[in-house]
This record gives C-alpha cells, structure tokens and sequence, in this order.
C-alpha cells in the first residue's frame, strides 16, 4: 500500500506516462488494493465529444457501494496509519503541487503554475527547489491556497516527529548524520537523514523546498510533489493547541475544506457516507482532453488553454468537462461484497467500490445484468503473505523458505480460485511492465506438490530443525502420512501455535480460501498453524499499530494497491520504516544491503537507475521472504448504465480515480 495522498497518486515521469499511456491501450488495465492502499486523482465527468463543452447540470445523487466502514473522517489520519482503502475512496482529496491526470496517469500542475516540476539546484552545501503557484486555487471553503499552506503542513508533519504511515514518504524529514556502528554489522548511514531541511515561503505564491541531499525521482518529484497539503486556516488553531498527533487525529474531517469539487457532510459507521457538491469549485468547467501519446490539454473556465506533457497528437482517450456533476455522492454500506453485488444489480446503488475481483459467481451475476455497464482492467496491485521477522519462528530463513516452497501459486490461481488469479513472484505486478522484473522465480516453482513437500522438510533439516514425529511423503496415499508433530528451531526452541490473520470469505473469499490452504500445507510440516479469517479492519488496526501490545501477530494475508512509480519495493522493507515506529515495513525486515539499496533508489536522477534498483532491491526481497507475494487479479467493475465515465480503460480501474458519474437517463 503505498502510501496514500487521499487516495494514491500514481507516480510516473513523462516516459513512464506515455509508456504506461500505449499499455493501457493495447491492454486493459487495473491495478490496486491493498493493505490497503489506494490512489486516485479527482478527475471529473463524463464523456463529451466535439461540441459539448457543458457540464451536466447538477441535481442527481450520485450512490456507490462499499463492503466496509472507514477508519476515519479525519484526512491527516487518512493518510497515516488509519489508512485503509476504503478511507482514502471516502474522503475528498486534499491539494498538491502535482498530480496525475488519468488515463495516461500525466504528471500535470495542481497548485504549482509550472507546467512540469523544475528541477533541483545546489543551494550551498544542500540542494533546492523553488515552485511557483497558480493565484487560482481556492479550498473547498473559498479562501486561496498559498504558500503558507504548504509551510504549514511541512511544519506540522515537522512538530509531530515526521508523524507515520504515507507521511514518512512524503514528506521526509532531514535529521543530523550519523556515524556508522562499526560494532554493529547494520549501517547506519545508509538513510539516516536523508530529507527535507526547510520549506519557505519566499511570497505568497512561490515556495522554496530545501534538501539535505541531491534528491531523486523517488523523492522530487513523485513524493513531495504530489504530497497532501492542508489549509493552515483550519487545521493551524488545532495544531497549536496539541503537542501530540493524537489531539489532531482525534478532531473530525467532516466539512473540512479541500481543493476537491466534493466536501464531506455526513458520517454514519455501519450505514454511510455522505459528500457533498461543492457549488464554487475553482475548477468548475474546466475542460480536459487527454490524448494518447500522454499529453493533455486544459482549458480553463475563462478560456485559457495550457498543454501538459508534450504536443498534443494521437488519440484521444479522454474529453469532459470537470464538474461536479453530482450534486451530492453517498457511499452506502453493505456487510459484505454479496449484498453490494446484489444491490448493485437490483438498482440500489449507481457503482460497486470492489478492490477485490469478483469471485466467478458474482462475476456471472453481474455479467448477466442487462442494466449494467461492466469494464474489465489490470490491476497493479498483489496480495501477499507477511511474516512478523520478529518473533521466532518467522524470524528464521529456513521456516519462511519452507513454508513459500509449499505454496503452489499456480495450483492456487489455476485450479482453486478458477482463473481469478494470476500468479505472481514481483513486488511489481506484471501490468507494469517497465518496472516488473520478469526474472523472478518463487521458491520451488514449477515442482509438483510430492516435490515441494519433500524440497520444504529437506530446507528444514538442513537448516538443523527437528521434530517428534517426523513427516513423510505417502506415495500410495498422494498425501503426508504421517504429519509432523513437535516441531523444533535449531536451537532446539519448540514452535508453539501460530495464527494466520485473512479477510474472511465474506469480504474476500480468494484471500479466505489462500489460507485455509496455506493452514494444511504447513500442518503438513509440522507447523501447528491455524488460519484465523476476520474482518479487514481487525487486521489492519493489529499489523499497523504502534501502541503498547502490538506486533504480536504471526502472519497475515493482506494487499497493497500500487503506484506506477514502485518506490513501495524500499517504502515497505527499509529499516527506517518499521511499523513499530509508524511506517510500512510490517514484518519489520532488516537487512543493511537492501537499506544501501533504498539509499541510492533516493537519489536516482533517471529512469534506468531508478529501474536497475528496483530489479536488486526486488530480488533482495524475493530470497529473503518477509512476505510471500502471491496473486493480483484483473478487476471487474459495473455500474448502471444510466450514468457515464470520461474514461473507462484504465491501468488500476475507475475506482483508482475519483470520478464523478453523470446521468444520460433518468
């Protein structure tokens, strides 16, 4: 899950854009969920052809779907470790320099007036960018953004210590250097420090960002640049009367302002969530028309146009007119994806926020529904297992390899989940496929189950593991008889009952059904493991926490929705990150190589170093296993067919945007 500005800025340069833009089309793409993460850019209404250059008036009550409650109406808790994927889809967007225009997920000016990010310049002994910004630009409330926003927000990420989850990504802090432990094996100079030192207001509409080091692609501009901003005139009073984050986590979002066309007005857990239109949106009438090649033209309401990311040309793939269009969107709850289905079919809702693929039943049912629209794209995103390193067993190499040599992926995608999977080895899903290493293999792969058995015990006994009841491969019986029983580390430690944590089959029967399966390959082994399937909150409020008692989980099955730009393969396994002290490394993985790696991954000034990295740190993780990436799936999505999208064949899906419905019938 990377992390998330309100929802997951995809992350692409020009290249990475027009690349990203050509697959897209030759392909149908989709990509997300997460642990879950998500991302999407508010991008407005329908589809219009030469001529329309009107929104649709506003007036209609735009429903959606959802499976399960937000964490929080609060947007600074949104964005660290209350994030979930169903939090960042209900909470309007906040602002940003930059942001990511869809289909071709274009790197395009939010508050910034410069067309394209300008690069950094050495500032004395540090390195420097200055950004202009747009006099145009109002809060959902109507007062002006401007540079004292974005000093604000610097400053209060500043006073909480960095605060935790995406913020440590987008806004990194500088700290003193640090000397190396020469009596330590860790370096601890490989990150330590590496951040922003300052961000200045030079006027009101020119901001200055100072780093302590010559910072790359992974930071400037796909971190900071399209960081969260908030409005100082609201959120400043609360910031000033708490010395801790706790105070300003704990004050309500509902009617905050944002740089949005949508402010929300309503919150009932278990029920739903409303938003409502905002009637003087800055960006109201604006026209967007995106072409293929990547580029965008913009049009504002008064009719100035400006061109983002090279010549117009090609196809275009994208022409609307920003809204909102709705007068106000309301996201119903449902207890599980059954009952949104079905209420998706039988007219209840307009559109079905599901991260999750359909299993094949209620793919039938929504395929077989005359009035719905459905569209089906690649998602970028994988579900995978995670194992806490820092408890015994898990901490042990030889019982992480043991246990991913038993996973039969292709078995799991092929055969269990019907084709709903694809198995997959990268922490970079195949849909992006400039940055997915193809090379990659999984432990055993290719080896039938007699094989992976005999391979997962002969790990253990090598590594010096033990049991009471050694398991055995029983040929007549194509199964292990006997399983093992007492199992013992090395040092002679017995491993005691372990609990896998997964979504339940009422919110994701493919991730509930993966470990049911995972639970009787280990028992095989010896493992006394039981698979604990509950609800997607439980997991995430016990995998994330920080407080007193947490991290006492063995395992979890969970997902990650994705940013084209994969700087999640170092945001989710630095050392610097650990979940313990607020970030993304859940399994707390530490490895002074793949640190080194993320430290260099920072200051990669192109693509093809960038890329290089990713492949290693990739590789890193592969061999050492803190988690076990096991599937992504296409996305179907459906929605009735009395409402329209400005696009519909997109990488990651429509529900990785913000976008407004308009109605074409009543």
């Amino acid at each position: 899950m990377k992390t998330t500005q309100t929802r997951w800025r995809w992350l692409a340069l020009f290249l990475v854009m027009a690349m990203v833009a050509a697959a897209c089309t030759r392909e149908t793409s989709d990509t997300t969920e997460a642990g879950e993460d998500s991302a999407t850019t508010q991008v407005g209404a329908a589809d219009t052809t030469e001529g329309e250059a009107e929104p649709t008036a506003a007036g209609f009550t735009y429903t959606v779907g959802i499976f399960e409650d937000p964490n929080t109406d609060n947007p600074w808790a949104a964005i660290d470790t209350e994030s979930d994927v169903w939090t960042n889809y209900t909470n309007p967007d906040m602002a940003s320099l930059y942001t990511y225009q869809g289909p071709t997920y274009t790197l395009i000016p939010l508050l910034a007036a410069d067309d394209s990010p300008p690069a950094l310049e050495a500032d004395g002994d540090n390195y420097s960018v200055t950004v202009n910004l747009r006099d145009d630009v109002t809060w959902s409330d109507g007062e002006p953004i401007d540079a004292g926003d974005i000093v604000f927000t610097f400053e209060t990420v500043e006073k909480y210590g960095g605060l935790g989850g995406n913020f440590l990504t987008q806004w990194p802090l500088a700290t003193d250097p640090v000397e190396d432990d020469p009596a330590t094996d860790e370096d601890e100079t490989a990150t330590a420090g590496l951040g922003i030192l300052s961000v200045e207001a030079l006027d009101t509409q020119t901001v200055k960002i100072t780093f302590n080091f010559e910072a790359g692609l992974a930071v400037w501009p796909f971190a900071t640049g399209v960081a969260s901003i908030y409005p100082e005139h609201f959120w400043g009073p609360t910031v000033d009367e708490n010395d801790s984050f706790e105070g300003l986590y704990a004050r309500s979002g509902l009617g905050a302002p944002n740089a949005s066309g949508m402010v929300s007005s309503q919150r009932e857990p278990g029920a739903f969530w409303r938003n409502n239109a905002v009637a003087d949106y800055w960006d109201r009438g604006s026209r967007y028309t995106v072409y293929d090649n990547g580029s965008v033209e913009y049009t504002n309401a008064s009719g100035t146009t400006e061109t983002y990311g090279g010549d117009p040309r090609g196809e275009v793939v994208a022409d609307y007119i920003e809204g909102p269009h709705a007068s106000e969107t309301v996201f119903s709850r449902y207890s599980d994806q059954s009952s949104a289905v079905l209420a998706l079919t039988e007219g209840e809702v307009d559109f079905l926020l599901n991260p999750l693929g359909l299993q094949r039943g209620l793919q039938d049912l929504v395929l077989a529904e005359p009035d719905l629209n459905v569209t089906v794209n690649e998602q970028n995103h994988f579900r995978y297992l995670a194992f806490n390193m820092r408890k015994f067993p898990m901490s042990e190499l030889s019982f992480r390899q043991a246990i991913a040599c038993r996973i039969d992926k292709e078995f799991m995608a092929n055969s269990v989940l019907s084709g709903a999977a694809i198995s997959v080895n990268s922490l970079v899903p195949p849909g992006n496929s400039f940055w997915a290493n193809p090379d990659l293999t999984g432990i055993c792969e290719g080896q039938e189950d007699a094989q992976r058995f005999e391979t997962a015990k002969q790990i253990l006994l090598d590594a010096g593991w033990t049991w009471d009841v050694e398991p055995e491969w029983d040929e007549d019986n194509r199964d292990v008889i006997p399983r093992g029983e007492g199992l013992r580390g090395p040092d002679g430690t017995t491993v005691q009952a372990l609990e896998l944590l997964a979504p339940g089959p009422g919110y994701d029967p493919l991730r509930s059904t993966y470990a049911l399966w995972i639970e009787e390959w280990t028992v095989d082994l010896g493992i006394p493991l039981t698979a604990e399937t509950t609800g997607f909150s439980v997991i995430i409020d016990e995998v994330l926490a920080v407080d007193e008692g947490a991290l006492e989980w063995d395992m979890y099955i969970l997902g990650w929705r994705l940013t084209p730009f994969p700087d999640h393969v170092f945001d989710f396994f630095t050392t610097g990150n650990d979940s313990a002290d607020g970030g993304l490394n859940t399994p707390g993985y530490s490895n002074p190589e793949f640190d080194a790696l993320a430290a260099d991954f920072k200051s990669a000034r192109t693509l093809e170093e960038a890329r290089d990295l990713i492949f290693r740190g990739d590789a890193i993780i592969n061999d050492d296993l803190p988690y076990v990436v096991l599937f992504a799936n296409p996305i179907i999505e459906a929605y009735r067919n009395t409402i329209e999208f400005p696009f519909t064949t997109v990488l990651g899906g429509l529900q990785n945007f913000s976008l407004e419905a308009t109605v074409t019938s009543s």
